[in-house]
């Protein structure tokens, strides 16, 4: 008996719950409500910025990382609001409060009138590391993004937020465990509680101890990650960080620079900057820094290290302040304290957290490493980033923190023979030796390609994931930006600056560099300008994303551009399919078509590289279905309309899913307007009924008795009621008339409906030797005829 589906709000009921998350082929239904809601607020700020948002995904939680576009209707005022906005946008995030799960830790408005307010996730009030979101508005006080990470994970855990063990033997352990237990000075030994996501994905409540001292075997600046229920390490890392940079100071050049005067003194000391800089007399003893304020009788100067030190900090202070409106490092006016003549032959300079140090080298690896003017500049920028993103000094964060070091110590030395670092200072001896060459990385055994990135482990001997290594590849991302005809330094200079202060977060990755230098551009030049187009392209030169239009990618895509609604590609033909590509990970496709009459509009996605969503919508812009299986599940629409009217389809990622390299096939059936006396082809429903055994019994194949066929058929369809199987090990294959399998489920599912092509289509269950399930209820099916 032909029957048409009952009623379009039962299809949409069945659409909406018909979703699996990305790591398995279905969910409970908890989840796909989760999800369900977090593409409803997609679709209002996709709505809102009229089809031109940009996204990108978290893919380990789940959730976006970067959302551009019109975020809420609110203007921002006041901090309050930045919060209420955050509370409107909860289900984005999978949050399930934003008043007790975001604490506001900064607000900050920049010289183009843009306001960031920063939040921490917290759980119980204590922060959860590595965690923060950052909303940005406009001068007008409108959302304009938010971007950052969140864990959605911590808040269904249950941990405990009372500690065991108390502060003290916490960094108790941690000196033991960084071998710093005999020293008898700190310059800076502090902890907190915090919850810490380990390497096995288990939250815990740990103290990060802080430990900073030069009265060691190597500068140690750790954050050391301690359980307080057990007092176990969960993990270390050393932020000290190593000399890069080149000058000639120290080999006798002459220099002009602010000092203080007292009682017929001199003091290496500039007021106007807040600048002083002292020796350790060759000393690594701890309790001596920052150590003795230098001085002089004269007023001429002969320590070339100190000299250097000194008049290099002015030469980063001015910068910061003249490019950026920066007030030393803090951006408050913090004194820069630089200490030279530490240890002996200490081939090292760094930030430890409170100042400068600076060893005089071997005098064959090194010469007096103050000497030169990015090794200053790349060190203070180190300070910088501390007091602003805090990238994470580990993995491709850590690659950052020494990425933006290089670039800001380059653009302030400002040299015009290019981008070699630590050519002067580096083996004195050998002509054209380099630490690293941020334009051609390789050619110290650094990456310059993400072809080439080096997966090291996280520890000391393998350089905290390849911090110093990776840096070659956004190295090189920003010579290509600067490469670029019509970029000049400065402007790169602020894009890179704007990036790290305004988007940048502590657990940034290079995607998320790529997303943030995009998003300064945009901000700065506008969102058309060539500097968008640059820096686009100089990070898919590197292989992270894609180019920007115009740019190598998909070049059969005949549809393109139909990034947004306005610009959908059409009308489509009923019943032809339509093959295209998701080219980047903020893509979308639009398509539209008209319908001559009431009925039925069905739409089929396949071929599906990765995990794409579909959706069909009014012209008013209005969701009227959608469809969000995982993995690379097809996706299916059966929705009946109730007048004639012009309908678009959208076609987007989850997660930022992507594929240059394999097109999807979209195909739509639709009432239209006939001609003659032959009537349309369209979707016609049948009461059927399928099942499986309630449970099923171990080692069960139901072969070919759950077959549908309707000769003449263009494509035929079953509807699954429910299917529940045992997640990994019994599957549901669904077969078309040669038998080949189209589409594999596993686990448990609500509501959908496959399609096949032709005119036959088979379910199959077969299951393993344990474990049984509910198996499966069939209860319609459809044909195209």
């Amino acid at each position: 008996m032909k029957m048409v589906k009952l009623t379009s709000v039962a299809v949409m009921a069945t659409l909406l719950i018909s979703a699996v998350a990305p790591s398995a082929n279905a969910v409970e239904s908890t989840d796909l409500a989760k999800k369900a809601a977090q593409m409803k607020s997609l679709e209002k700020i996709s709505n809102d910025s009229k089809g031109k948002e940009e996204v990108s995904w978290n893919e380990e939680k789940s959730v976006p990382k970067f959302v551009v576009g019109e975020i809420s209707d609110k203007k921002l005022k006041q901090a309050k609001d930045s919060l209420q906005v955050m509370e409107e946008n909860k289900a984005l995030f999978d949050m399930k409060s934003a008043y007790s799960e975001l604490k506001l830790i900064s607000e900050s408005k920049d010289d183009l009138g843009f306001t960031s307010f920063k939040y921490q996730q917290v759980y119980q009030g204590i922060p959860v590391y590595g965690n923060e979101l950052i909303l940005h508005a406009d001068k007008d006080g409108n959302t304009t993004s938010v971007n950052g990470y969140y864990d959605p994970e911590v808040k269904e855990k249950k941990i405990r937020t009372k500690a065991k063990y108390s502060a003290d033997k916490a960094i108790a352990k941690a000196k033991k465990e960084t071998k710093l237990s005999d020293v008898k000075s700190f310059d800076i030994e502090n902890s907190k509680l915090v919850i810490y996501e380990d390497n096995k994905k288990k939250h815990r409540l740990v103290y990060q101890v802080t430990l900073s001292t030069v009265e060691s075997n190597e500068p140690a600046y750790f954050d050391v990650f301690v359980d307080a229920q057990n007092l176990k390490v969960v993990h270390s890392v050393n932020k000290a960080t190593h000399a890069t940079g080149t000058g000639k100071g120290v080999l006798g050049d002459n220099k002009s620079f602010n000092t203080l005067s007292s009682s017929g003194t001199y003091y290496l000391q500039d007021s106007t900057r807040n600048l002083k800089t002292y020796t350790a007399r060759n000393s690594a003893n701890e309790n001596l820094l920052p150590g003795t304020l230098l001085s002089d009788s004269d007023n001429y100067w002969t320590d070339g290290a100190a000299v250097d030190a000194h008049t290099y900090a002015a030469e980063v202070y001015d910068y910061y302040k003249t490019k950026f409106n920066r007030n030393s490092f803090d951006g408050n006016g913090a004194a820069i304290k630089s200490t030279v003549h530490f240890g002996r032959n200490f081939n090292n300079a760094y930030w430890n957290g409170a100042q400068m140090i600076y060893g005089d080298g071997d005098g064959s690896t090194f010469v007096p490493l103050s000497g030169a003017l990015d090794v200053v500049g790349h060190e203070i920028t180190h300070a910088v980033i501390e007091r602003s993103a805090n990238l994470v000094y580990e993995n491709q964060s850590g690659a950052l923190n020494e990425s933006f070091a290089d670039v800001l110590g380059n653009l302030i030395e400002d040299r015009d023979n290019g981008w070699l670092l630590g050519e002067d200072i580096y083996t004195p001896s050998v002509s054209g030796d380099a630490l690293r060459s941020m334009s051609n990385p390789e050619s110290q055994g650094d990456p310059a390609h993400m072809d080439d990135y080096k997966n090291l482990p996280n520890t000391r001997e393998g350089d905290w994931g390849g911090v110093h290594t990776n840096s070659g590849i956004p190295n090189k991302a920003f010579v290509n930006f600067v490469e670029t005809s019509g970029i000049t330094r400065d402007n790169a200079g602020k894009v890179w600056y704007r990036a790290l202060t305004s988007y940048m977060t502590s657990r940034s990755d290079f995607d998320d560099a790529r997303n943030a230098t995009i998003q300064a551009a945009t901000d700065l030049f506008g969102s058309s300008s060539t500097e968008v187009t640059a820096v686009t392209n100089a990070w898919a030169a590197v292989g992270v994303g894609s180019p920007a239009d115009g740019g190598s990618g998909p070049t059969t895509d005949a549809y393109e551009s139909n990034d947004s609604m306005s610009t959908a590609y059409g009308p489509i033909t009923s019943g032809k399919d339509y093959s295209a590509y998701i080219g980047s990970s903020s893509d979308v496709d639009w398509f539209k078509f008209s319908t001559g009459s009431t009925g039925s509009i069905n739409l089929s996605l396949s071929n599906l590289p990765a995990d794409y969503d579909l959706y069909l919508y009014n012209a008013s812009g209005t969701v009227l279905s959608n469809s969000e299986n995982g993995n690379t599940s097809s996706e299916s629409i059966s929705y009946s309309s109730a007048s004639a009217g012009t309908y678009y389809v959208k076609i987007a990622g989850y997660n930022g899913a992507k594929s240059t390299s394999q097109a999807y096939k979209l195909n739509a059936t639709f009432a239209g307007s006939s001609s003659g006396s032959e009537q349309e082809s369209k979707w016609n429903y049948e009461t059927k009924s399928f099942e499986t055994p309630h449970p099923y019994s171990n080692n069960y194949n139901n072969g070919n008795s759950h077959t549908y066929t309707k000769a003449g058929a263009q494509k035929v369809a079953l509807h699954f009621s429910s299917l529940e199987t045992e997640s990994g090990y019994d599957f549901v294959y669904i077969k078309d008339k040669n038998g080949s399998v189209k589409e594999t489920y596993s686990g448990s599912k609500s509501a959908f409906w496959v399609i096949v092509d032709g005119d036959t289509i088979t379910s199959n269950l077969v299951t393993d030797s344990s474990v049984n399930a509910n198996g499966y209820v069939i209860d319609q099916v459809a044909y195209f005829k």
